[in-house]
């Protein structure tokens, strides 16, 4: 019987003989008398957590968690439900042994999740609800899929099949947990998710079907919601009882209120410090100007913005100011300011700390923090596992594998996104082929969850439409661009691709920028490949006189070796020295550099705007000069770079239609209407799939999955012939969490660089095998900044240049492969170093 069938009122009568009472009595009526089953042990001192204690505490923790109030008896359902299964005989013989004989307990995978699942449809009957909350239990030790891939079987036909001693834990959980109020909190729970069902039919509906996402991904949305308390209530009490401690506090709403009135307070001061004693600049009263209106849009109840302004403009702090007064007007309960490098990360991470005053209400969370002081390490690992901070300063990778990835880690955190302000800085540099998921749960959040975003970029991808899963009710924060676009102009991009027929070899851009360096004092020159930075470098090399500083930066060189070359080539700018730099797209983000002109590859609008940011960027002359080149096929080789090489087709294009008709993009390749215009023609060259994740190997894409998922069901219809209803949950969560990378790795080995003295500490620290387990993990955090990734085939090429630490699982590779200037190299400079490949 599906709940959702009969009247709430009816079926709770037909459960439980009496009407609903109030719900604020089930909270200390749920649990009955003591009991003997045991949820947790620790064998070192014998401690013990009873079934009881354990679900006592999850649904606690379950109920003070949950960020929204139409969810909250679901949730507490589940905790209650969640471990049901350790009241088996087999499970409580298993603790048994492992409190009597510690570690030499003989280890055993027990199921407990399907019972709780069992004793759920047992009451309930087959239907949504049973579905919905039984897939957050069967899943709270790891995703799993509605219907099987391969089978057509669904979770919950598995789970009926499963062989349990089902009667026995029945007995035993309702000799600790009151069926009627637990049948109440599921009459509960049954009304609400009718509640959340309308909710999302209604948004769907008013957002023009499709256009907007669909309701099957919305409910999965719910549902990984759901499941994200879930996983933290339970974590968080057994880590509690584990290491003896009470329940963490959390930041109450009044407190939350005093620490924004705090940071508003010294924003506001700081902002007026740097006006008095920073250069005097006519573009300051356009960059008031946006702050104030950032500020204004602060006040009003709108949820999704976008903050379309050109580079320099001051964004971060705009957009900081709106986040600030939003959240506190609107009691937010933390605002995310999100990155898509870590080179922007670092930068505004350190620039918000000091606005907002007080570096613990700021929480910065990436894989290149780490603290000499373990205390410190550890309360950081603490507020990094739920986000439980005020302000989160994170990047696009942790974010978007909080909303879509298959790692529990990642899904606890996902709840603290709720009732927040989020901040996507840089939105256009997300990964293309996340472009409709991201579309989707930005809907989702602001829609669903009392969250508020900003999107932020000098070149927004959402001006263009696409065929589905577009963003909702977007608001313009800063009004229009035009206005700003004309007042921060401070380069004239020339498109120079048919200045070498086809295509420039390093030669050809060399002597380019040597005759660019000699007017303009200063060049930067962005290609698309390590490959070409590295050649057009030698090339330079080989013709740059002694009075030129030449600097090359790509991800062939560790993170600390970049950040020591961009120190340097900065105090040279600074400096008034004469420099060229070739670097990769890295420098195009983030980066606080100035030259006199830019080069750039040809690459998409996004790409070509970004670069020229990096051109007279505090107007230091009226006009700096930026070019569009295109290099020979054969030097960039993009084959194996879907991304660039369609972005590359699409502006080519653009391009072509700007050359016959500029006045059509207001004269300007940096236009709202040239980039609008671009991000059309990019859509339409990829078509469809491409921004929907594709997994070429299942045919299918990752919105499908998470959505209605036809490939699952076609099987459900194969496999049943019509004899079985399609159950209501069938998104392929495990699945699509499996497949789900931000960045495509592209299977490359992660190679430690020894060099300086640090890392070839680090390094010492991780060969001796009497290294105290702490030192270790600190030594593995210290080299992260040292770090380069490599092909297999590269790996194999060098041989015996690398070497592996076994205990540690780490590739370091000999300094003799690599150069300062140049990063890893192929075969070694040193004529008499031969090691050939490793038989």
């Amino acid at each position: 019987m599906d709940m959702f069938a009969c009247p709430f009122s009816c079926w709770l009568w037909k459960q439980t003989g009496v009407i609903i009472m109030d719900y604020e009595e089930l909270r200390d009526s749920v649990f009955l008398g003591d009991d003997p089953y045991l949820a947790h042990v620790v064998s070192e001192s014998g401690a013990t957590q009873s079934e009881k204690e354990h679900l006592s505490g999850t649904k606690e923790l379950a109920e003070r968690n949950c960020p929204l109030e139409i969810l909250k008896n679901i949730v507490i359902s589940g905790a209650l439900l969640h471990d049901a299964g350790k009241l088996s005989e087999e499970f409580y013989a298993y603790m048994k042994d492992v409190l009597k004989n510690g570690e030499n307990a003989r280890k055993q995978m027990i199921d407990h999740t399907s019972a709780g699942g069992r004793v759920l449809e047992n009451i309930t009957g087959r239907g949504t609800l049973s579905e919905f909350i039984g897939m957050a239990v069967y899943s709270h030790h790891g995703l799993q899929d509605g219907i099987e891939m391969e089978t057509g079987t669904t979770l919950f036909e598995k789970r009926r099949e499963k062989e349990i001693d089902f009667e026995t834990v029945r007995q035993r959980y309702f000799q600790i947990i009151d069926k009627k109020c637990l049948v109440r909190y599921l009459a509960a729970a049954h009304a609400d998710l009718r509640k959340i069902c309308k909710q999302i039919d209604d948004f769907v509906q008013s957002a023009g079907g499709k256009d907007c996402g669909s309701k099957d991904f919305y409910l999965g949305m719910f549902e990984r919601l759901t499941l994200s308390v879930l996983i933290d209530s339970d974590w968080t009490d057994t880590a509690c009882f584990c290491q003896n401690e009470s329940h963490p506090e959390r930041i109450t709403e009044e407190r939350t209120q005093e620490i924004w009135q705090e940071a508003i307070a010294h924003f506001e001061a700081h902002m007026k410090e740097i006006a008095e004693s920073g250069k005097k600049s006519p573009l300051n009263v356009y960059r008031d100007e946006i702050s104030d209106l950032c500020f204004r849009a602060a006040h009003e109840e709108k949820s999704l913005y976008r903050l379309t302004v050109p580079t320099g403009a001051g964004k971060t702090f705009s957009s900081l100011r709106f986040a600030l007064y939003h959240a506190q007007k609107y009691h937010k309960k933390h605002i995310f300011y999100v990155a898509p490098f870590n080179s922007i990360l670092e930068q505004n991470a350190e620039d918000i700390r000091k606005a907002v005053g007080n570096s613990e209400f700021v929480l910065e969370h990436h894989c290149n923090i780490f603290y000499e002081d373990e205390n410190r390490e550890i309360v950081y690992k603490k507020l990094t596992e739920n986000w439980n901070s005020p302000v989160i300063v994170t990047t696009a990778v942790q974010m978007l594998n909080t909303l879509f990835s298959g790692q529990k880690s990642s899904i606890r955190r996902m709840y603290n996104l709720c009732n927040s302000v989020i901040i996507f800085d840089e939105v256009q540099a997300f990964p293309v082929r996340g472009t409709e998921l991201f579309h989707l749960a930005v809907n989702f959040l602001t829609t669903f969850c009392h969250t508020t975003v900003v999107l932020c970029s000098a070149t927004q991808p959402s001006l263009a439409r696409l065929k589905e899963n577009n963003l909702f009710g977007c608001g313009e924060m800063a009004g229009s661009s035009k206005r700003y676009a004309a007042a921060f102009k401070r380069v004239e991009i020339e498109d120079a691709t048919d200045l070498v027929k086809g295509g420039m070899q390093p030669e050809d851009i060399s002597g380019f920028a040597l005759k660019a360096f000699r007017k303009y004092g200063s060049v930067l020159i962005v290609v698309n490949t390590t490959r070409c930075a590295k050649q057009i470098y030698e090339e330079l090399n080989r013709s740059c006189d002694e009075a030129c500083r030449l600097y090359h930066l790509s991800t062939r060189m560790c993170p600390k070796n970049r950040k020591d070359e961009l120190e340097a080539m900065k105090r040279d700018l600074q400096n008034k020295e004469p420099v060229i730099c070739v670097s990769t797209q890295l420098i195009e983000a983030g980066v606080n550099v100035s030259f006199g002109c830019v080069i750039r590859s040809l690459a998409g609008l996004d790409s070509i705007v970004q670069a020229a940011g990096r051109c007279n960027r505090h107007k230091e002359v009226e006009m700096g000069k930026v070019y569009i080149v295109k290099m020979a096929y054969e030097v960039e080789q993009l084959k194996q770079l879907h991304d660039i090489s369609r972005a590359q087709g699409a502006a080519g294009k653009f391009l072509y239609y700007f050359k016959e008709n500029p006045a059509a993009f207001d004269g300007s390749l940096d236009s709202e209407k040239s980039v609008t215009a671009y991000y059309k023609e990019f859509f339409r060259d990829a078509g469809t799939a491409p921004t929907k994740y594709p997994i070429p190997s299942l045919g299918t894409t990752l919105d499908e999955l998470l959505g209605r998922n036809e490939p699952g069901r076609k099987q459900f219809e194969r496999k049943h012939k019509g004899k079985a209803g399609m159950p209501r949950m069938c998104q392929a969560f495990a699945t699509a969490g499996k497949e789900y990378k931000v960045i495509d790795e592209n299977a490359e080995v992660t190679v430690v660089i020894p060099y300086d003295e640090a890392a070839q500490k680090a390094i010492a620290s991780l060969e001796d095998r009497f290294t105290p387990m702490a030192e270790q993990k600190k030594a593995v955090r210290i080299l992260q900044q040292y770090s380069v990734g490599i092909s297999e085939h590269l790996l194999k090429k060098l041989g015996r240049a690398v070497h592996r630490i076994d205990d540690a699982a780490a590739l370091v590779l000999s300094m003799d492969y690599y150069d300062k200037k140049e990063g890893v190299l192929e075969e070694t400079r040193n004529r008499f170093l031969n090691f050939g490949s490793v038989k």
